[in-house]
C-alpha cells in the first residue's frame, strides 16, 4: 500500500507544481508580465506624490494578471488546463475559471509614458518628463518602471472671461463671482472642465436651453515663470441658438401614449389645466395627479431645474412605465413646445417578496409576502396596497427546553399612499426632485409563540414619506394607534406572568398611541467597493393623548378599559458593506436601542415598554448562538423548573437598552451558492428593577462585562427569487457565568455530543440576517 501512497503523492505534487508555475505558458522569446513602478526623481518628488501616483497607475495598461491574497490564482487555474476541443475541465479552467497570461509583449511603455506625462501636464506640471523601462526578473518574467520628473506645479496668476456685450455675456460674467477656478490655485484641467460645466448648468438655469459646455473654450498662457492665466471665452463657432434664451409656450402631457396611435393622440386637443395640457382620451388620470409634478409652466422662463423635476417626478409617481420628454422651438421664435409622452405601467399587479430583516421586536424577521397593488387608484395616481404575509424563525440544537423558542407571524395591511403631502390645512408642495408622499394605513399582525401565547396588534398610520435625496429618506407618522391583545395564554406563560409582573405589565391589554420618526441613509450598490445603511427611529408614545384621556378609579390613564401606554423608545442601525473582490463581501452592523417607560400603573410597580416596544436579542437574525429570546437581560438566566424538576424555560428575555455587533464575511464561489463566517456580539438589560434582579440593569461600570459572543459558518442557497439561509453557530462568551468564566474556549469540544447538543445552534431563515 506504500508505493501508490508514494506515486499519487508524487502525482499531486507535479500537478500542483505545474499549476503554481506561472511562466508555463508563456510563448518562447516572451515574458510574463508581472506590474509596473512609478518612481520620481528625489529632488523633484512632489508634496502631493501618492495622490498623482493614484491617479497614474489607473491609467497605464494592460493591468498584470489578477492576485487574491497575494497569489495568482486565476493565472494558476488557466495553467492547469490546455486549449479546450469542446465543452469539459479545460473549457472551464481556460474559459471561465482561468486567465490568460498577461504578456509583456502587450506592455506598450512609450505610449504609457505619453499617456503619464499628459495627466501630469493636466495637473499644471507643465515641463514634466517621464521616461519608461523594462526589468527583467529572471528568465521567464519582467516589470515596467516608469520614472516622472514633475519639475515645478504652476499655479493660477488670473482669471478673465473674453465676452461681448450680448445677453449671454453678461450672464457669463454675472456668474464669474462663483469661479471654481481661483487665483493661486494649482492648475488643474479638471477644474477647468467643471468650471465650464458651472457655468453651463447656470446659464440652462437662465433659460439657455441649447447652450452646451463646448461652446466655451479655456485658453492657458504659461509663459509666466510657474504662474498661469486663463482666459474663458465662447467658441466663435457658437450658433445662434446657443445665445438665445428661452420661454415656453406651451407644455402638453400625454397620459397613455402609444407609438402605434401617435398621429391620432397628437391630433387630440386635450384639457387645459392650470399652465398646462393634458392629452388624456381614455380619461385615466385625473388633473389633480399633475398638480404638483409638472414645474415647466407656459409663458414661464426655461429653467433646467423645473425641466429635471418635472421628468423625475413624474417617473417617480411610480405609475408610469417610460417617461420622455421632447422640446422643440418654434420658428424664428425664442419659445419652445415642451411635450412629456407618458407610457403607464399596467394598473393592476400581483407581487410576490421575500424579506429577512433583523428586528428588535418579537416579530419574526423572515417573511413572505403577497401584494396586490393598484397603482392608479381613483384615477389620481394613489397606490392601494393589499398586503398578507407570513414569516417563521427556527433554530434547532441548543440547551433543550420544555417550551419551543420557534415563533410564527402572520400579517395584513391594505394602506393608501398619495403621491403628494396631503393635508387638511395647507398646501405644500417642495420644489425637489423627490415625489413626496401621504400614506394611509390599516393592519394586523400575529406573533404566535407555540404553547406559550398569540400575541395580536391592531395598527393604524397617517404620515408622510418623503426623499431629501437620493440616498436620504424620511417617514414621519404623526398619527399612530396600535392596540395589543394578547390571546391563548398557557398556563405555563401564567405562572410565569406571576412571578414576573413586568413581563405581566408588558403582555397585557393595551393602546399605544403617538408618533414616531425614521431617518434612513442608504447608498448600497453593487458598483461601490464601500456602501452603508443606517437608520434612525424616534417611537413617542402617551405623551400628547395622556393630556387628553381621563384617570380611572385608580389613577391610571386609561381608553375603553385598556391602559394608554406611556414611552420613549429610540433606536440607531448601522451598516457597512465592504465588496474586498466581485466575489467577497464584509458586513459590519452596529445597533442601539434604548427605551424608556414612565406614567402609573394598576400594579404599582414600575412601568415597563409594551411587549411589541420591547428589545430582544438571540436567534437567526440577531445573535446566532443563543437561542431567540434566552439571552440576557444582563447577565440573568433563567433556571425555574416545573413540579417534575423539568426546565420551563419560556423565551420571553426583554429588556429596554440593546446593544448588538455583527460581523459577517460573505463570500460568493458561484451564483447559486455563499458561504459565511460571522462573529455576534451582544446582550439587552432593563433600564431599572427591584433590587433582586440588579443584575438585569444596565450599568456603565459593567455592562461590557456581560456582552455575549458567539460566532459560526454559514451556508446561502440563492434561488434568484428565494434566498435561503443555513447558520450552524456556538457560544465563545457566556454572560450568565461567574466573571472569571464567561469566556468559553476551553470547553468547546465539537467531538463531544453532549457539549454538541448543549451549544451548537442550526438557524433556518429566509433572506440575510443584516
Amino acid at each position: 500500500m506504500t508505493r501508490p501512497i508514494i506515486y499519487v503523492t508524487l502525482m499531486s505534487a507535479a500537478v500542483l507544481a505545474a499549476a503554481c508555475s506561472t511562466t508555463r505558458t508563456v510563448p518562447e522569446g516572451d515574458r510574463l508580465y508581472t506590474g509596473h513602478t512609478i518612481k520620481w526623481t528625489e529632488k523633484d518628488k512632489p508634496k502631493d506624490y501618492t495622490t498623482l501616483r493614484d491617479g497614474m497607475n489607473e491609467r497605464v495598461r494592460p493591468a498584470p494578471n489578477q492576485r487574491f491574497l497575494g497569489m495568482p490564482i486565476k493565472l494558476w487555474l488557466y495553467n492547469l488546463g490546455n486549449e479546450p476541443k469542446g465543452k469539459g475541465l479545460n473549457y472551464l479552467l481556460r474559459k471561465k475559471w482561468g486567465q490568460a497570461p498577461v504578456l509583456l509583449s502587450q506592455v506598450k511603455k512609450e505610449r504609457n509614458a505619453d499617456i503619464l506625462n499628459a495627466y501630469l501636464e493636466d495637473n499644471g506640471y507643465f515641463q514634466s518628463e517621464v521616461e519608461a523601462e523594462i526589468k527583467a526578473q529572471g528568465k521567464k518574467k519582467a516589470s515596467a518602471i516608469y520614472t516622472a520628473t514633475p519639475n515645478h506645479r504652476y499655479t493660477i496668476r488670473r482669471v478673465r472671461y473674453d465676452t461681448d456685450t450680448g445677453i449671454l455675456s453678461r450672464m457669463i460674467i454675472t456668474a464669474a463671482p462663483k469661479t471654481l477656478l481661483k487665483p493661486d490655485d494649482f492648475y488643474s484641467l479638471d477644474k477647468i472642465k467643471a468650471e465650464r460645466e458651472r457655468i453651463h448648468n447656470y446659464l440652462k438655469e437662465e433659460g439657455f436651453y441649447y447652450f452646451t459646455p463646448d461652446y466655451l473654450i479655456a485658453r492657458v498662457d504659461s509663459a509666466l515663470g510657474g504662474k498661469a492665466d486663463i482666459y474663458m471665452s465662447l467658441k466663435k463657432t457658437t450658433p445662434q441658438q446657443a445665445v438665445r434664451r428661452y420661454w415656453m409656450q406651451e407644455v402638453e402631457l400625454y397620459t397613455n401614449y402609444d407609438l402605434a396611435r401617435d398621429s391620432v393622440q397628437r391630433n387630440d386637443g386635450g384639457v387645459r389645466y392650470h399652465n398646462f395640457t393634458i392629452i388624456d382620451p381614455d380619461s385615466l388620470y385625473k388633473p389633480i395627479v399633475f398638480d404638483r409634478t409638472v414645474f415647466l409652466q407656459r409663458d414661464s422662463l426655461y429653467r433646467l431645474s423645473s425641466h429635471n423635476i418635472t421628468l423625475q417626478r413624474l417617473v417617480n409617481l411610480g405609475t408610469f412605465k417610460f417617461v420622455r420628454g421632447n422640446f422643440r422651438p418654434v420658428r424664428d421664435s425664442n419659445l419652445l413646445f415642451a411635450r412629456f409622452f407618458l407610457t403607464p405601467y399596467p394598473k393592476r399587479s400581483l407581487q410576490f417578496e421575500v424579506s429577512g430583516t433583523s428586528k428588535s421586536n418579537g416579530f419574526v424577521g423572515s417573511q413572505l409576502k403577497i401584494s396586490a397593488k393598484n397603482r392608479n387608484f381613483q384615477h389620481k395616481a394613489n397606490l392601494l396596497e393589499i398586503n398578507l404575509g407570513g414569516g417563521f424563525e427556527t433554530q434547532v440544537g441548543g440547551t433543550t427546553t420544555q417550551v419551543s423558542t420557534n415563533a410564527y407571524s402572520l400579517n395584513a395591511e391594505v394602506a393608501v399612499t398619495i403621491p403628494r403631502f396631503w393635508t387638511p390645512i395647507i398646501k405644500f408642495n417642495p420644489r425637489t426632485p423627490y415625489v413626496p408622499k401621504t400614506r394611509f394605513s390599516v393592519g394586523y399582525e400575529l406573533l404566535k409563540r407555540p404553547n406559550l401565547y398569540n400575541l395580536n396588534a391592531f395598527n393604524g398610520l397617517y404620515g408622510y414619506l418623503w426623499k431629501q435625496t437620493k440616498y436620504i429618506d424620511h417617514a414621519l407618522f404623526p398619527v399612530s394607534v396600535t392596540y395589543v391583545l394578547p390571546t391563548n395564554l398557557s398556563d405555563e406563560f401564567k405562572a410565569q406572568q406571576e412571578q414576573d409582573p413586568a413581563l405581566k405589565q408588558s403582555i397585557s391589554n393595551q393602546f399605544l398611541i403617538g408618533s414616531n420618526y425614521t431617518i434612513t441613509f442608504n447608498n448600497q450598490s453593487p458598483a461601490k467597493y464601500h456602501s452603508f445603511f443606517g437608520t434612525f427611529n424616534a417611537d413617542v408614545a402617551g405623551n400628547l393623548v395622556g393630556l387628553f384621556v381621563p384617570k380611572n378609579e385608580t389613577g391610571v390613564k386609561s381608553l375603553f378599559g385598556n391602559t394608554i401606554s406611556q414611552y420613549l423608545r429610540f433606536n440607531v442601525d448601522g451598516r457597512h458593506y465592504w465588496m474586498l473582490n466581485d466575489r467577497l463581501r464584509w458586513v459590519n452592523r452596529l445597533y442601539a436601542g434604548y427605551g424608556f417607560a414612565y406614567g402609573k400603573r394598576d400594579d404599582d410597580i414600575p412601568p415597563t415598554l409594551p411587549f411589541v416596544k420591547q428589545f430582544f436579542t438571540g436567534g437567526s437574525n440577531s445573535i446566532r448562538a443563543f437561542r431567540a429570546r434566552t439571552l440576557g437581560p444582563g447577565s440573568f438566566r433563567d433556571t425555574a423548573v416545573n413540579s417534575a424538576g423539568q426546565n420551563v424555560l419560556l423565551a420571553n428575555a426583554a429588556g429596554d437598552i440593546k446593544l448588538e455587533y455583527n460581523s459577517e464575511l460573505r463570500y460568493k464561489p458561484n451564483n447559486l451558492v455563499e458561504l459565511a463566517a460571522f462573529v455576534d456580539a451582544g446582550n439587552i438589560w432593563l433600564g431599572k428593577a427591584p433590587d433582586t434582579l440588579q443584575n438585569k440593569v444596565f450599568a456603565f461600570n459593567r455592562f461590557y462585562k456581560e456582552i455575549a459572543v458567539g460566532t459560526g459558518l454559514g451556508l446561502r442557497i440563492d434561488a434568484s427569487i428565494l434566498l435561503i439561509r443555513f447558520d450552524v453557530s456556538f457560544p465563545l462568551r457566556v454572560p450568565w457565568k461567574p466573571e472569571n468564566e464567561r469566556w468559553v474556549f476551553k470547553e468547546i469540544s465539537f467531538g463531544d455530543p453532549a457539549w454538541r447538543k448543549e451549544n451548537l445552534i442550526l438557524n433556518i431563515a429566509i433572506g440575510y440576517p443584516f
